[in-house]
């Protein structure tokens, strides 16, 4: 706003002097109509001409006159049909003509008297419309946009030379609004600060049944608004926490997103878990899978496992196998195949995940077991 205004003295200056010409010139020509132009044209084309003008009327005027030949004619038709009864309706006619023909002549005489052979007043109307047409040159196709182009710089001329208040009040308003700006910025960042031990501590809590029990969350805020957000881990104890992306595996990673989407259940509907079994089994597995499980209550969650005590939890159970296959070259192709599971081949499946053959009764057992605790 204040560049609009004309921030750069120079450029403000020099800005300052072209409009302050320019509506002087305008002003000093003291256009009062925007049709002054018309009429001095029309003005210039009788006085230019004005001799010739004058005898014209005056010959049109004697012809029309008591002694010219037109008004002699007139006359004479008139004497050869008054008083003949053929012609009663054409003799009003006649005498109407005639007497039309002397106003005539009268009107001429009249403008012969009125037009004047004045060069001074030629000169100075060729004067003024010369003046005329250059601020038409430079301002507008007519004297209407001149007026206009004067006015637009008046205006302008008004807002460069206020420069200095206007942009006091700007930079008034601008500094009021940074410092509340900023004490706005503190109260978010000392919330922010405020909430972060807590968070921190919360995400441990669940990271205990994730099979992290030494690991040490901490969550640091800085930026003016506390905007720049990093959460730092310590997988093992006696570690410094380091930023999480750095430091954590893939497993550790994933549970620990697990354990923050815990904390934090609003967020994105979809959530993906992948590798967030790795390295776990027992009780931490159980732990994972009920944690997932509660977690699916208000998100839609996908989840890549190879523990049947986590894939028992899930509503629905989704079997990926590869093989290879002839074809593609000399080498074969890759086939993957994705099978949504009924109930029994989920058992089948889950027998499998749990001791590596879908025919053991023992595992057979065990995951009718999972299944009835789980969600399927």
């Amino acid at each position: 706003a204040l560049e609009e205004l004309g921030g750069d003295e120079r450029a403000r200056a020099r800005e300052i002097d072209l409009l302050r010409h320019q509506h002087d010139e305008i002003e000093q020509a003291a256009i009062g109509d925007p049709g002054e132009d018309a009429r001095l044209d029309a003005e210039e084309d009788v006085l230019a001409d004005a001799t010739a003008h004058r005898e014209a009327a005056a010959s049109a005027g004697a012809a029309l006159g008591g002694d010219g030949a037109a008004a002699a004619a007139v006359a004479e038709a008139l004497a050869a049909i008054e008083g003949r009864s053929p012609f009663d309706d054409l003799e009003p006619r006649v005498r109407s003509l005639a007497a039309e023909m002397g106003d005539l002549a009268g009107e001429l005489r009249d403008r012969v008297d009125a037009i004047d052979d004045d060069p001074e007043r030629l000169a100075s109307i060729r004067e003024r419309r010369a003046l005329l047409h250059e601020l038409r040159r430079k301002y507008g196709a007519d004297l209407g946009e001149v007026l206009a182009y004067g006015a637009e710089a008046a205006e302008r001329l008004a807002e460069l030379r206020s420069h200095d208040e206007r942009a006091a009040a700007l930079d008034a308003q601008r500094r009021d609004l940074l410092g509340r700006l900023e004490a706005e910025q503190a109260r978010v960042r000392s919330e922010r600060e405020a909430a972060a031990p807590k968070l921190a501590a919360a995400v441990e809590e669940h990271l205990v049944g994730l099979a992290m029990a030494g690991a040490r969350m901490e969550v640091t805020v800085e930026g003016p608004a506390g905007e720049e957000v990093t959460f730092r881990l310590a997988a093992n104890a006696g570690h410094e926490p380091q930023p999480l992306a750095k430091v954590a595996s893939g497993g550790e990673l994933a549970r620990a997103m697990l354990a923050l989407r815990l904390v934090l259940t609003a967020g994105p509907p979809t959530l993906v878990f992948d590798e967030v079994d790795a390295g776990i089994g027992g009780e931490a597995a159980n732990t994972v899978g009920a944690s997932l499980a509660a977690l699916a209550d208000d998100h839609q969650v996908l989840v890549v496992t190879h523990l049947a005590q986590v894939a028992a939890t899930a509503d629905h159970h989704v079997a990926v196998s590869k093989a290879s296959a002839r074809g593609g070259g000399s080498g074969g192709v890759t086939v993957r195949a994705v099978q949504l599971l009924d109930r029994e081949s989920r058992v089948v499946e889950l027998s499998r995940m749990l001791s590596g053959s879908p025919d053991s009764a023992a595992a057979r057992e065990h995951a009718v077991e999972l299944l009835g605790g789980g969600r399927g």
